[in-house]
């Protein structure tokens, strides 16, 4: 018991690999493309807030939109490898970067809000002329009839909420806590800025969605707030790593539900049942435990040996607990009925775990490393269950079996 509980406890070091470039090999042609990226151009997490627009964009909205980027840039801060801060985001980029940028003229220097709104839309029929598909990608306004004018606004009544597009850019090689900090501040950034009544303003300018609120007394986290997001891969693969040891655990407790449930209705013995389970979950819980303390860390393909060695390995305990209660029925001792299953049931056990692990070996060949993982473990697994069915399960048979010894 001791050392079960001392592996148990190791589950609870079990930490999550959250570097993508770590599923491969380290001279791949992917990791390589990654470390590039990483170095030489900004890092490879790539994710961007969908903001509510008006219909037509001006160079108020403009302006909030430019607010917002730079508070991304100063206040969205993470610790590197040495616990110092350091910014979050290494690129935060947007429309209104480029109407900025193509402007022969600083335009908040123009004298009249009119002229200061044209030289805006002129950058975006001009971004639009050249290079529409990245505009379109970046302020999207649906309407009935999908017409456009010359400025790449749209001129019928739109039906849908416009929609204005900030691409931001983080390193993808940072532990899922980082990630999830960088996220949160980054939404929390968004959200306190769209509490602004000007962004209210803009946002009534479009139709809310079908599941906003359309009353007018809707408050403003129902109207604007939730209408802002932060989306993208990065955040998708980042919750993704998150949870992926709890769904280890909800797989893992389902599956010994159902098999638990499974060994009842079938030996209709609820002490059976647990004695089948025990030598079944031991190993597992020694493989994860054994990750936890080797400092391992989960990835997509060991999240999902619990569940799966479990349900591979009770076959061999079925089988045996078969035999063994078809000796007690025939009038054999406990003892004796165990020695007749060892001998008939044993060798047959043997060499189906073993061929098993054999096949699931050929997976260390993978270069995908999750793959190899599950290979290696379920194998282990799978061999911690064999000498767990052919040692343990008699044990467990002998203390529990009522009757002659």
């Amino acid at each position: 018991l001791s050392v079960v509980g001392l592996f148990g406890w190791g589950m609870n070091r079990l930490e999550i690999e959250t570097d993508f470039t770590k599923n491969f090999r380290g001279g791949s042609r992917i990791v390589r493309a990654y470390e590039f990226v990483e170095s030489r151009l900004g890092g490879a997490g790539v994710f961007d807030i969908t903001l509510p627009a008006p219909a037509r964009l001006d160079w108020n909205y403009m302006q909030r939109v430019l607010r917002l980027e730079q508070r991304l840039r100063e206040e969205v801060v993470v610790l590197d490898e040495r616990g110092e801060p350091t910014p979050g985001l290494t690129k935060v980029l947007s429309l209104a970067d480029g109407v900025v940028a193509g402007s022969p003229v600083e335009i908040n220097g123009l004298p009249l809000r009119i002229v200061r709104d044209s030289t805006a839309r002129k950058g975006v029929e001009l971004m639009h002329e050249r290079i529409p598909a990245f505009v379109d990608a970046l302020y999207f306004t649906p309407t009935d009839e999908n017409e456009t004018s010359s400025d790449g606004a749209n001129t019928a009544a739109p039906t849908k909420p416009a929609r204005f597009r900030i691409m931001l850019r983080a390193r993808e090689r940072q532990p899922a806590a980082e990630k999830l900090s960088l996220i949160a501040q980054v939404d929390a950034i968004v959200r306190d800025e769209l509490e602004q009544d000007a962004w209210a303003k803009d946002a009534r300018l479009s139709p809310p969605d079908a599941s906003a609120d359309e009353s007018p007394e809707g408050t403003l986290d129902q109207a604007i707030a939730d209408r802002a997001h932060v989306t993208g891969y990065f955040v998708l693969l980042t919750n993704l790593i998150a949870s992926l040891l709890e769904d280890q655990w909800t797989c893992f407790g389902i599956a010994t539900l159902g098999i638990a449930v499974m060994m009842m209705l079938a030996f209709r013995s609820p002490t059976l049942a647990a004695a089948a389970l025990v030598p079944n979950a031991l190993p597992i819980i020694m493989v994860l435990g054994g990750m936890g303390w080797l400092g391992l860390k989960m990835n997509m393909g060991a999240a999902m040996i619990a569940a799966v060695s479990m349900g591979l390995s009770v076959d061999s305990s079925i089988h045996y607990i078969s035999s063994f209660r078809r000796a007690r029925r025939d009038g054999s001792t406990v003892v004796a009925a165990i020695v007749q299953t060892q001998r008939t049931v044993g060798p047959a056990v043997v060499f189906s775990t073993l061929a098993l692990i054999v096949g699931f070996a050929v997976l260390v060949t993978s270069q995908f490393i999750p793959t190899v993982y599950f290979g290696v473990l379920v194998s282990l697994a799978m061999l911690g269950g064999l000498f767990g069915n052919l040692l343990v399960l008699p044990f467990l048979l002998l203390l529990v079996s009522p009757g002659d010894r």
